[in-house]
């Protein structure tokens, strides 16, 4: 996995295809809590015939150094320094949940980079359920993080899927997860997020415990101009649910905002 320095610690990412044009368009996944750059598998190779695609693993998760961070601003910061560190000129950022709050807060400071946005399971704020933040700072963690897994995924998921995730959650370290729950806790811009000023895809499926659709609608009433996409049975990792109809979206959404053309 390629690995880029910023502030002396080592970031990593998936990118496809590896070779690729700094100057050319490319799309920057960030993952919610937990997350790594697997939950990005199916963008980056189904989408990359159209255009870079890179999944960014945030300090401390996956194999990026830790520590991690606790809030929406800090992370927003290492987000911005590796798409400079790697040179890209132009950039779609997508994020699903805690993801999602880092791009709207980066769409917000408006670099000069930035030509588009995509926000998955998400919402201008991101309150999370007591259940999850006091269950994980107590013995219990492995508990709360078993059922936060099951409420990532609809029902039409399948055991199989569920298991696989409830599998991944109880890996993970429960101060971080708590860190990213506690960021997206704090975060807020429900006053500010309509003056988020590039094209935007908003997707959301409607099984959504987690981040329900209500939050997507909103985001799509207050951002001029976006794309509002309701995936039917599927929850709030929609990209891994239904990744066939998640790409072909995106890869509309990038044809109709310009951002790519058609050959």
């Amino acid at each position: 996995m390629p690995e880029i320095n910023v502030r002396g610690r080592l970031l990593a990412y998936g990118v496809e295809p590896s070779s690729f044009d700094r100057s050319s368009l490319a799309t920057v996944f960030i993952h919610g809590t937990g997350g790594d750059r697997d939950d990005w598998k199916y963008q980056l190779s189904g989408l990359s015939p159209i255009a870079t695609m890179i999944a960014l693993e945030l300090p401390g998760h996956g194999a990026s150094s830790g520590p991690g961070e606790a809030s929406v601003p800090e992370f927003a910061k290492w987000v911005v320094e590796f798409v400079e560190a790697l040179g890209l000129e132009k950039v779609v950022l997508v994020g699903c949940s805690l993801g999602s709050a880092i791009t709207q807060t980066i769409a917000l400071a408006a670099p000069p980079w930035l030509k588009g946005i995509g926000l998955v399971g998400s919402g201008a704020r991101l309150r999370v359920h007591p259940m999850f933040l006091d269950g994980l700072r107590s013995a219990e963690n492995l508990g709360a993080l078993k059922v936060l897994a099951e409420f990532c995924l609809s029902p039409a998921a399948g055991e199989s899927v569920i298991e696989a995730l409830r599998e991944k959650m109880a890996g993970l370290s429960a101060e971080q997860v708590y860190n990213d729950l506690f960021a997206c806790n704090e975060f807020d811009v429900m006053d500010r997020v309509k003056h988020i000023a590039l094209p935007a895809w908003i997707l959301v499926g409607e099984d959504d415990k987690l981040t329900p659709v209500k939050y997507s609608q909103y985001l799509h009433k207050e951002i001029p101009g976006s794309t509002l996409v309701i995936v039917p049975e599927a929850g709030h990792l929609a990209m891994a649910e239904k990744p066939e109809l998640f790409n072909s979206s995106f890869e509309q959404f990038l044809y109709d905002s310009n951002l790519i053309n058609k050959s």
